[in-house]
């Protein structure tokens, strides 16, 4: 099965910013999308693509596997055709290995360039010494850069955060480290390891790396609508930012930040102003362009799954493509629905769902609850203005 190529794609220059480049990559409009192990694949990356992420990363892909040839750890470099540019991203301990699957990941031809995560707080991660572990030796992080630099004509940049801890501030010298070795760029999350993925983001961190940086930066964490990637432009002066769970279920926060910068205002993209509840997710979509989305993203699961079939030798006890699709789908799912009244529904049939066809029959209840209670909301909201302009008009009568 030929994967089938999505409409253009969502391309607005932001007003007042210089192009971005990196190496052979560049782009008027820096906003990007983030490594996210589980989420990440070549689906999402195309999915946002389409919506408007300039560049998308791969999930985290471990430089050993690559180097034993494990298939699943190949898979995870898969890429479909029209997703846009796309950054390998790679994470390990050991410079050789790094330096051997820079080259074999250069030979694809599918990349623009290669980035070293030194961030993930993930025990899975540190505990062998990987991902935010590599943030407590900085030389460690320039010798691993060095040795991609030299395997590889892609730009080579990383991944990392502000520190371990609040009494550890490193990232001056994880870009010092960076800069000497070659490296293109550095994305930083705005947050101690310790915080994982919640908690306040340090935009002064960002805007003092920023200020004595002589590469690119990218600012990351925290950014869940436009409005948030306004504020860290804009109290930061980095030159990108990236978005990571603030793009799970809702591509299109790609064109709502492309809209603020072309003149939208900003209280249209405040946090707690429009989905039920005030979670933060965005604007509250129609339910047809909900489910139009969501059949887009299906099927290029549906055509990733096909593609690793037809590119690798599966067992024989491998998923079928449908079924592949759904089990890789559902995390995408529940994001998706977040906010709307027939999410419960959905969740409770999560054991039932098998099949794509599973999916949409769910769907089909979902939404119909929530059109239900979209039009009761509706008929409160009338009800409310009309008892307004009746008590407004009695009072300009003097009727008690």
């Amino acid at each position: 099965m030929i994967a089938q190529p999505l409409d253009s794609p969502t391309t607005v220059a932001l007003p007042g910013r210089t192009t971005f480049r990196l190496g052979a990559f560049a782009t008027d409009t820096p906003v990007f999308l983030a490594p996210m192990a589980g989420f990440t694949n070549a689906a999402m990356r195309r999915m946002c693509h389409h919506f408007g992420a300039a560049l998308t990363y791969t999930e985290m892909v471990n430089v050993n596997g690559i180097m034993l040839a494990s298939d699943k750890t190949w898979h995870l470099l898969e890429t479909l055709p029209d997703e846009g540019p796309v950054m390998a991203h790679l994470y390990g301990t050991e410079p050789e290995l790094f330096a051997a699957a820079a080259a074999r990941v250069t030979a694809l031809g599918r990349f623009v360039g290669i980035d070293l995560n030194a961030g993930c707080p993930m025990r899975k991660i540190t505990c062998n010494g990987a991902g935010a572990a590599l943030m407590k030796q900085p030389a460690l992080i320039g010798k691993i850069v060095a040795a991609m630099v030299q395997a590889t004509t892609l730009p080579v940049t990383v991944k990392t955060r502000v520190g371990p801890r609040p009494d550890q501030v490193v990232v001056q010298e994880i870009l010092h480290a960076v800069e000497e070795a070659g490296g293109a760029a550095l994305t930083i999350h705005g947050r101690f390891a310790t915080q994982e993925h919640s908690g306040e983001v340090h935009l002064p961190l960002l805007a003092e790396v920023k200020r004595v940086s002589r590469i690119p930066i990218i600012g990351n964490g925290g950014i869940l609508t436009a409005a948030d990637a306004q504020q860290m432009f804009q109290e930061t002066g980095v030159d990108a930012v990236m978005i990571a769970r603030g793009a799970t279920g809702n591509p299109w926060i790609f064109q709502e930040i492309a809209a603020l910068f072309g003149g939208a205002a900003v209280s249209d993209f405040r946090k707690c102003e429009t989905v039920r509840g005030g979670s933060g997710r965005g604007r509250l979509h129609d339910l047809a362009e909900i489910r139009r989305v969501l059949e887009m993203h299906m099927a290029s699961e549906l055509a990733l799954h096909h593609q690793i079939r037809a590119h690798f030798r599966l067992p024989s006890h491998a998923l079928s493509p449908d079924l592949a699709a759904v089990a890789t789908f559902r995390c995408h799912l529940f994001r998706y629905l977040h906010g709307l009244a027939g999410s419960a529904y959905v969740r409770g049939q999560l054991n039932h769902l098998r099949t794509l066809d599973d999916i949409r029959a769910a769907l089909d209840g979902c939404f119909e609850r929530e059109a239900q209670a979209r039009a009761h909301a509706t008929a409160l909201a009338a009800y409310d203005a009309r008892g307004m302009a009746e008590s407004f008009a009695a009072g300009a009568t003097g009727e008690e």
